[in-house]
C-alpha cells in the first residue's frame, strides 16, 4: 500500500492457490544479487529457479519471421 502496489491477486477469495510473487533483475547484475542474498542468508537457504515456455508452430514462426525483420505479407506468399 505504501508504494501503490496492487494487491488484488491476493485479495481475491475466490482464488484458492496462493499467488506467486517473483522478481526480475538485470542480466549483468544477477551474480552480484545471488551473492549479496547467498551472503546474507546463507548458500543452504538460496536457490535458483528457471521455467521454460512453450510454443507452437505458429507463434514460433512468427518470432523468427519478426526477429528477420520479415513482414506478415511475406508470409502470406
Amino acid at each position: 500500500m505504501e508504494h501503490k502496489l496492487v494487491f488484488e491477486r491476493f485479495l481475491n477469495l475466490e482464488r484458492k492457490e496462493m499467488p506467486d510473487v517473483d522478481l526480475d533483475f538485470q542480466d549483468d547484475r544477477r551474480e552480484e544479487v545471488i551473492a549479496y542474498v547467498t551472503q546474507k542468508y546463507g548458500q543452504d537457504h538460496v536457490a535458483q529457479i528457471v521455467t521454460f515456455g512453450t510454443l507452437g508452430a505458429r507463434a514460433a514462426l512468427r518470432d523468427v519471421g519478426r526477429a528477420l525483420g520479415m513482414t506478415m505479407l511475406m508470409w502470406t506468399a
